[in-house]
């Protein structure tokens, strides 16, 4: 079975050379003979094939350059050489010998890209660049079914490169389970390095504050960590808290809950349960007692006091400007007022918008407050503690309005005239 491995290996290699000679001397022509004659041991017959016949007819023949070819053609050509030789004989050196390089060009050149073709990997929009793939091996997982995978996750473009260098070096039963981290694409030499040395890692992400639950679902699907359908199936019953209950009208329950931050996990808790379990946690150790005795103290239960944050959260780009929008909003709940705040709009459309329209104001939703007053049905993202503790702790003024402008600073007013005024000259 070496002995195998090594001719492949030697094969593949020879292969590699021809096609790096082929694409390095472009405009050059190939030394060449200068005349054909067929090769032959001292006793006349036919060497066995070897690999590399065909430079050694070039070199002989061209040791033999001025000689007439005076070999009679056999009963018939039966290797690979004797074929080549009565070919080359037949349709003289020239017409031969180009003739058998163009097919060998052609078909070395079809095979090697049909193996070794760039393909196209997915893009992973949710992505920063650099940022961490993580690819699970499991056991019982073929070169095949890591390389779907791998593809699939754009991490390498060629699932087929991949199979085939598992082959040709052997690492198929070398390679090692565990949770790997990668970048997209990558070479499938390096990825391959990699698995078969056991490099495996810690998985580490990131969830930034804001994000809703389809957005967490997605971000974790192009990690490699989860399914994103079945991350977004069990969050909408996902509530191991009271405060977390489902409301009716809500998609899902665990919207708002999941803490933004950065987490470390070991591959076992890579599910969609054991994600949320995770972020659901650090939610509730950092909502401290003192926290959940200011909203009791405000009239807010805690699913109120997140409701209210995560639209500050997605109101609000600058810090300064979050105790201000919250006092907005407190503001206007407790005169009755529609809080009227597009991202509550957003949130029912399946990609964000600039600017709602006046037809987006008129959407019949629980969660247009545009259409209906006090807060919407439940989160609209997930804050961060900023956010939360601007609605805690709000600003003291008495304005009842704000506009953002076009780099994201907010402009506020306590009347409507003045708020017109300011969306002219902002907008």
């Amino acid at each position: 079975m070496n002995d195998w491995k090594t001719k492949g290996q030697e094969a593949w290699q020879k292969v590699r050379d021809f096609l790096a000679t082929i694409r390095g001397g472009a405009g050059e022509r190939p030394e060449q003979a200068t005349e054909t004659k067929p090769l032959h041991t001292d006793a006349g017959k036919p060497d066995a094939v070897k690999p590399d016949a065909v430079s050694q007819a070039a070199d002989n023949l061209k040791a033999q350059s001025g000689a007439a070819a005076a070999a009679e053609p056999d009963e018939g050509p039966k290797s690979l050489k004797e074929r080549c030789a009565a070919f080359c004989k037949a349709s003289g050196w020239k017409k031969g010998l180009v003739a058998g390089l163009v097919v060998l060009v052609l078909v070395v050149g079809g095979v090697a890209a049909y193996l070794f073709g760039m393909g196209s990997a997915p893009k992973r929009a949710s992505f920063d660049d650099g940022q961490n793939i993580y690819v699970m091996v499991k056991p019982g997982m073929g070169a095949n079914d890591i390389a779907a995978e791998l593809v699939n996750l754009g991490v390498i473009d060629s699932k087929m490169r991949f199979w085939w260098l598992t082959k040709i070096h052997g690492y198929g039963s070398q390679i090692k389970t565990g949770t790997y981290a990668f970048q997209a694409g990558m070479d499938e030499n390096e990825v391959l390095q990699k698995l078969v040395a056991g490099d495996t890692t810690i998985i580490k992400f990131t969830i930034p504050e804001g994000f809703s639950v389809r957005e967490i679902a997605k971000r974790l699907a192009d990690a490699g960590l989860v399914d994103e359908q079945a991350f977004l199936a069990a969050a909408k019953d996902f509530a191991p808290y009271p405060y977390m209950k489902k409301q009716p009208n809500v998609q899902f329950a665990a919207e708002g809950f999941l803490f933004p931050d950065t987490y470390e996990l070991h591959s076992d808790a890579a599910t969609p349960e054991g994600i949320m379990k995770m972020m659901a946690e650090d939610f509730d150790q950092r909502l401290t007692p003192a926290m959940r005795q200011q909203a009791a103290a405000m009239n807010l239960s805690i699913h109120d006091l997140i409701t209210l944050a995560s639209l500050v959260e997605k109101e609000a780009r600058y810090d300064e400007d979050r105790p201000i929008i919250a006092q907005v909003f407190l503001k206007r709940l407790a005169t009755g007022m529609p809080l009227q705040s597009d991202t509550t709009l957003q949130y029912l459309m399946a990609a964000p918008k600039e600017d709602v329209s006046i037809e987006d104001t008129k959407i019949q939703s629980p969660y247009n407050t545009y259409q209906v007053t006090g807060l919407p049905p439940g989160p609209i993202a997930n804050p961060g503690l900023k956010s939360i503790e601007a609605v805690l702790h709000p600003a003291a003024t008495d304005y009842l309005y704000f506009v953002a402008d076009r780099q994201g600073h907010n402009h506020y007013s306590t009347n409507y005239a003045d708020h017109e005024a300011i969306v002219e000259q902002v907008r």
